[in-house]
């Protein structure tokens, strides 16, 4: 049954019990009947205004989502763009895209290759500077998005090399994260894109080591993003980063599905929507 539909059952039931009370206490039935009715009247007003919030949020979020959506259509230099339901959503890349251009990023490091990588590549290619380098361990996805990098010329602005997952212990527990092997140890980046490894393999805290493992490899204005940060998985790994990192500062960001970043610099979380 429909989650708002049995929360109107239930209401019902609950603007009754008073006129039933009543009337089970000797008080006059048209005396209940009213009390009854008033009750009605004040939960249809309740649950009104709570679903015409709730119409209003998931408008402004369309709205969002599409105008996000047209807006990088129309800078991706006829990049052709494409939105999965794992891929990150347009008004978080649009996001991330400002803070790139606010604080001058010229080295990029992302988990999970897609969209993102091409259109982060374009942007560097239109600023004239700047690079990404991009983990995947899909080694087939790897191929297919470093051809794309090489039609579109953008090969010199990013790269892509295969990570296997193998077993990593970090945050106190042992799970496949990204092999680091193929990473130089003294790189250092001014953006860390976490939006991998896939928890819709099964395991919600899939990507708990990111922050562990690579705050080393974060510059001295350094920040990293967690993307779909509004699943449950993602809000526990939030909450361990933030007790066990108090030397970072950390915001949560409510857009597409959840954008929770730490920051070397406090003053980097100002260029945030509240």
């Amino acid at each position: 049954m429909n989650r708002d539909l049995r929360l109107g059952l239930l209401a019902a039931v609950a603007a009754m019990v008073p006129g039933i009370l009543l009337v089970a206490l000797g008080v006059s039935g048209s005396l209940a009947v009213i009390v009854t009715i008033g009750c009605g009247v004040g939960v249809i007003v309740t649950l009104g205004r709570r679903w015409h919030s709730q119409a209003t949020k998931r408008s402004e979020s369309q709205t969002t989502h599409l105008r996000s959506a047209i807006g990088v259509a129309a800078t991706a230099g006829g990049i052709p763009t494409y939105w999965t339901e794992h891929s990150i959503t347009p008004e978080t890349l649009t996001q991330i895209q400002q803070l790139i251009a606010a604080l001058g990023v010229r080295s990029v490091l992302e988990l999970g290759s897609g969209i993102s990588t091409l259109l982060i590549a374009h942007a560097f290619r239109r600023s004239g500077g700047g690079h990404l380098l991009s983990l995947d361990d899909d080694a087939r996805w790897a191929a297919q998005t470093t051809a794309t990098l090489e039609r579109e010329k953008l090969d010199s602005f990013a790269e892509v090399r295969v990570a296997p997952l193998k077993d990593t212990t970090s945050g106190s527990r042992t799970s496949p994260w990204y092999d680091l092997s193929a990473l130089d140890p003294q790189a250092r980046f001014d953006l860390v894109i976490v939006d991998g490894p896939p928890a819709w393999k099964g395991d919600a805290l899939a990507r708990l080591p990111a922050l562990y493992e690579l705050r080393k490899h974060l510059s001295d204005n350094g920040i990293l993003v967690l993307d779909d940060a509004a699943r449950g998985g993602e809000r526990e790994i939030a909450a361990r980063w933030q007790r066990d990192f108090p030397d970072l500062h950390f915001k949560m960001v409510g857009l597409g599905r959840g954008l929770f970043v730490a920051s070397v610099q406090k003053s980097v979380l100002d260029l945030l929507p509240a």
